[in-house]
Protein backbone atom coordinates (compact mmCIF):
# COMPACT_ATOMS: atom_id res chain seq x y z
CA UNK A 1 0.00 0.00 0.00
CA UNK A 2 1.28 3.37 -1.22
CA UNK A 3 0.44 6.38 0.91
CA UNK A 4 0.66 9.84 -0.20
CA UNK A 5 1.06 12.42 2.33
CA UNK A 6 -0.03 16.01 1.23
CA UNK A 7 0.90 19.41 2.74
CA UNK A 8 -1.79 22.39 2.71
CA UNK A 9 -1.05 25.30 3.81
CA UNK A 10 -0.52 26.40 7.08
CA UNK A 11 -3.47 29.10 6.97
CA UNK A 12 -5.79 26.09 5.26
CA UNK A 13 -7.78 22.73 7.14
CA UNK A 14 -5.28 20.13 7.72
CA UNK A 15 -7.91 17.66 7.13
CA UNK A 16 -9.02 18.43 4.00
CA UNK A 17 -7.19 21.69 2.36
CA UNK A 18 -10.23 23.99 2.19
CA UNK A 19 -9.81 27.65 3.17
CA UNK A 20 -13.17 28.27 3.96
CA UNK A 21 -12.82 28.44 8.04
CA UNK A 22 -16.59 28.84 9.77
CA UNK A 23 -16.51 31.22 12.86
CA UNK A 24 -19.42 30.43 15.54
CA UNK A 25 -20.27 33.59 17.40
CA UNK A 26 -23.52 34.42 19.34
CA UNK A 27 -25.49 37.94 17.93
CA UNK A 28 -27.63 39.99 19.81
CA UNK A 29 -30.26 41.59 17.83
CA UNK A 30 -33.12 43.68 18.88
CA UNK A 31 -36.91 42.74 18.00
CA UNK A 32 -39.78 44.23 19.00
CA UNK A 33 -43.51 43.21 19.24
CA UNK A 34 -45.88 43.96 16.14
CA UNK A 35 -49.14 44.40 17.96
CA UNK A 36 -50.68 44.24 14.00
CA UNK A 37 -49.36 41.29 12.83
CA UNK A 38 -48.70 39.55 16.16
CA UNK A 39 -45.10 39.05 15.90
CA UNK A 40 -42.01 39.93 16.77
CA UNK A 41 -40.07 41.55 13.90
CA UNK A 42 -36.39 43.04 13.32
CA UNK A 43 -35.89 46.52 14.82
CA UNK A 44 -32.71 46.34 13.36
CA UNK A 45 -29.77 44.20 13.22
CA UNK A 46 -26.63 45.21 14.76
CA UNK A 47 -22.94 43.90 14.11
CA UNK A 48 -22.58 43.40 17.99
CA UNK A 49 -21.34 39.91 18.64
CA UNK A 50 -19.06 37.57 20.42
CA UNK A 51 -16.82 34.59 19.14
CA UNK A 52 -17.66 31.20 20.72
CA UNK A 53 -13.89 30.00 19.95
CA UNK A 54 -15.68 27.35 17.96
CA UNK A 55 -14.46 26.98 14.50
CA UNK A 56 -14.82 24.24 11.88
CA UNK A 57 -14.22 23.85 8.34
CA UNK A 58 -16.86 24.74 5.74
CA UNK A 59 -15.80 21.48 3.78
CA UNK A 60 -15.43 18.60 6.07
CA UNK A 61 -17.00 19.64 8.83
CA UNK A 62 -13.94 18.86 11.36
CA UNK A 63 -12.52 21.23 13.76
CA UNK A 64 -10.40 24.01 12.61
CA UNK A 65 -6.94 23.13 12.47
CA UNK A 66 -5.22 25.81 10.43
CA UNK A 67 -3.52 28.90 11.99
Amino acid sequence: MISEIKKFPKYACQCCGSECKLVETLIDDEFYWNNNEKRYEPNRFTDMFEHTGNNRCGECGKKWTGA
